[in-house]
């Protein structure tokens, strides 16, 4: 197996690209639905390794979804708790196992699964907290944390406004405002088409869209909305509240709430990746023999982890060729 600097992953002449839109490829691996993921998808040329979850949420055919095994070699994909449906992909070929994370997390949620870790002899690994700057509190406190502040704010006559990433973040806060608020939020047209998809598949979301006769009724008096995560401002807020004629408190879900500051009431750490700890973790559970960091602190996490005894190197996709499993 070979791994270049596009993020190719070549096993028994087999392409796959990794995360990326595949030219020259036999087959793309697409982790999750995020846009940024997703370019594979945008051409109807490509054959797609992806669960049905991703296809689904990022609005595209499922036909073009390609075999797990191919010329003698095996590939599975293994969840990645970073999303409903996301995944990552471990290939075994001539005696050696490939794994990459894609973006992961090792916490269950109430939205997701938690990432599953195998044995790996090479292992391809997203490094967006990869710092010893970023330990996120235990999920259930941030979820206390933030149900609390719902409760409080729209026990008061206030509304409530929670923003996040339209696809996946805001689907958790309409979990958090409905299974331990007892509130149905209002939502956007674009987050509710994705909570139905959730729902879809087994995570039973309520939300009610802006612009419905439902929505309507909701706003009639102190509401909890859950918006896009730039809808979500101290502007906004002010707009709002002059328009309803109520208080308004917002907050936004974010593991960059660690590290920067918002133009919100409260900024949660609540992230869809790996905090710091949960990547060493995978690395050692995994116990690779060669580890390639990705998707941020690439430099970082791999001086970290060489400290730890791990063989480590970045995979910014800006070096010369890799050949997995030597260093």
């Amino acid at each position: 197996m070979r791994l270049d600097s596009r993020f190719n992953l070549e096993a028994n002449g087999h392409r796959i690209a990794l995360d990326t839109s595949g030219s020259h490829c036999d087959s793309c691996f697409v982790s999750h639905a995020h846009a940024d993921h997703t370019g594979a998808l945008r051409s109807r040329k490509n054959k797609i390794i992806a669960s049905e979850e991703t296809v689904a949420l990022a609005g595209r055919s499922a036909d073009r979804i390609s075999s797990l095994e191919f010329d003698g070699t095996k590939a599975e994909l293994l969840p990645s708790g970073h999303m409903l449906g996301a995944r990552q992909l471990r290939v075994e070929c001539g005696g050696e196992s490939f794994t990459y994370t894609g973006d992961f997390k090792l916490e269950k949620s109430l939205t997701a699964e938690k990432a599953e870790v195998c044995e790996t002899d090479v292992l391809m690994i997203e490094g967006t907290f990869g710092d010893p700057a970023y330990e996120f509190p235990e999920r259930e406190e941030v979820y206390d944390a933030i149900s609390f502040f719902i409760k409080k704010n729209y026990e008061a006559g206030s509304i409530v406004l929670l923003g996040g990433y339209a696809l996946g973040k805001a689907q958790e806060l309409v979990a958090i405002t409905n299974r331990l608020c007892g509130l149905k939020p209002v939502v956007s047209e674009r987050i509710g088409r994705a909570c139905r998809v959730y729902s879809d598949f087994g995570v039973k979301l309520d939300a009610a869209v802006m612009g419905t006769p439902e929505a309507e009724e909701l706003m009639e008096s102190n509401f909890v909305a859950v918006m896009p995560f730039h809808e979500v401002n101290y502007a906004n807020a002010v707009a709002i509240s002059r328009r309803f004629r109520r208080s308004v408190y917002s907050a936004i879900a974010t593991g960059w709430a660690k590290s920067m500051r918002f133009p919100v009431d409260v900024a949660f750490p609540l992230s869809d990746h790996a905090d710091f700890k949960d990547i060493l973790g995978y690395v050692e559970a995994a116990r690779p023999k060669t580890v390639y960091c990705c998707h941020g602190n690439e430099g970082t996490l791999s001086a970290e982890l060489r400290k730890r005894g791990f063989n480590a190197a970045p995979a910014d996709g800006k070096g010369v060729q890799l050949s997995l499993g030597t260093w």
